[in-house]
């Protein structure tokens, strides 16, 4: 990845950032509606008695797990989102790691804005939220003495117990995160200046710079990252409006001269959007993959290659296996399929059925070119198929009515 150190940015388009921040703040309310882990009930609405309220929650957003620390010396909660398509899937996963993940509706809306990325601007990621049910400045060092015991305990906890536990259980990519805000967010820079290598990449959000600024700086000019020879990246994400600005220019100013050159660094300051900003976590998701997706079949078909030879690319820059999305193929085959290219397109689905045998979005494409190309039963053996893999599936459900009428 390419170094770049970018300036404290206040010309965003205000528009962009006002629908933004609309956009994620409904997120969180819907969430807050619908429980991240939902208890299921069955009753008439009062409201309307011709209303049933099922028992499945319209929306699941992750299950609580635990983790009994002998670092830390307690229970450590956990809530745990998968991909959508975890279980239907073979691929292994890169993993989010958020920090104070008992802040329930933050929690729910990092998990529905990775599931609504996955595979079209961003991978499909795991998150693993880490409560602090006694708040987050428990990974400061104490005010008193600046001592760091606490915090170097839990970045043992992460290395030694959680990362391990995590990668024993889940199909999990070598590709790790930590997102953090406030205090956290301190704690994940702390993070980095002390063990650069136990995470790929480090989003801080509002971090609270103005707690041991010297004990920091001295981490930047002698500590591991000095000598640092990985890719490793920070983004840094606050507003004007909290006081950061001058914290955040200095600590700046410091990596800037002492950094290695395998480490990238960006900051954004936001207007006006008070402290850890809403809007924050897609900024730093399209940072860490600015050209995920860049092909657009409407506008530019392309050839299968071409495409594969860009996740290609991607997999030797972040340092694992990025398959081509299945989102992708069945993109650029059902326009390949408009296009009257009936071969190209059976190339395009034949290779989705190779790489995702378990996708349904594989058999709904190869049923749609053998409708194309008249071949009627084989068609309806691939709906049926993608629907066995799901039976909800309503593309499949409705391409299959259209195929027996």
């Amino acid at each position: 990845m390419k170094i770049s150190i970018t300036e404290c940015q206040k010309d965003m388009n205000k528009n962009t950032r006002r629908v933004t921040l609309v956009m994620m703040l409904l997120v969180a309310n819907l969430m807050m509606l619908s429980p991240v882990f939902a208890q299921e009930k069955t009753k008439k609405s009062p409201d309307s008695p011709h209303l049933t309220e099922h028992s499945e929650p319209a929306v699941t957003l992750g299950k609580m797990s635990s983790l009994q620390s002998k670092v830390l010396n307690k229970t450590i909660p956990l809530s745990i989102h998968l991909p959508a398509n975890y279980h239907n899937s073979k691929k292994t996963y890169p993993v989010l790691y958020m920090l104070g993940s008992e802040y329930r509706a933050r929690f729910a809306m990092l998990a529905s804005t990775l599931d609504y990325m996955g595979e079209g601007q961003i991978p499909e990621m795991i998150l693993i939220g880490i409560d602090l049910p006694e708040g987050n400045s428990i990974l400061l060092p104490t005010r008193e003495n600046q001592n760091t015991t606490v915090p170097d305990n839990y970045i043992s906890f992460l290395e030694i117990e959680l990362i391990p536990n995590i990668d024993a259980n889940y199909r999990t990519a070598p590709f790790k995160v930590l997102f953090g805000g406030s205090n956290s967010g301190l704690f994940c820079v702390y993070t980095l200046l002390n063990n650069p290598l136990l995470f790929n990449g480090y989003f801080a959000s509002s971090p609270s710079l103005r707690n041991i600024p010297t004990e920091l700086q001295q981490k930047i000019k002698s500590g591991p990252l000095k000598t640092l020879s990985e890719n490793r990246f920070l983004h840094i994400i606050y507003s004007d409006d909290e006081g950061l600005t001058n914290h955040v220019s200095e600590f700046s100013r410091v990596l800037a001269e002492h950094k290695p050159e395998s480490f990238t660094y960006k900051v954004d300051e936001l207007v006006n959007q008070g402290h850890v900003p809403a809007m924050d976590f897609i900024q730093f998701l399209l940072t860490l993959y600015p050209d995920f997706n860049p092909f657009n079949p409407r506008e530019n078909l392309v050839s299968l290659d071409t495409v594969t030879q860009h996740f290609d690319r991607l997999s030797k820059r972040y340092g694992y296996e990025i398959k081509t999305p299945i989102s992708v193929i069945f993109n650029l085959g059902f326009h390949t399929i408009l296009s009257k290219n009936l071969i190209a397109a059976e190339e395009i689905f034949q290779y989705s059925l190779e790489v995702y045998p378990e996708g349904k979005e594989s058999y709904l494409g190869m049923g749609l070119v053998r409708r194309s190309q008249g071949q009627l039963e084989s068609a309806k053996t691939m709906f049926e198929k993608a629907l066995t893999i799901d039976p909800d599936f309503s593309l499949a459900k409705r391409w299959l009515q259209r195929l027996e009428k």
